[in-house]
């Protein structure tokens, strides 16, 4: 684990339209659900490419 927000979270929009923070690691790659789990070759996907309109951006630190 790191230090005390070191992790850069990113705001994306999901499936059905909501807002969601990933870890700004995960924000282009998207893990594959069990129906899409397998290509036309029979070989296991890893990662699927996420679309960049659902990439909203870095969540903005708050000012106090």
């Amino acid at each position: 684990m790191g230090k005390t927000g070191s992790i850069e979270w990113v705001q994306i929009r999901g499936r059905k339209g909501q807002m969601r923070l990933v870890p700004k690691g995960d924000s282009q790659a998207n893990k594959p659900g069990p129906g899409q789990r397998y290509d036309s070759r029979g070989f296991v996907r890893r990662v699927l490419s996420r679309t960049k309109k659902n990439v909203l951006g870095v969540k903005s630190k708050s000012k106090k």
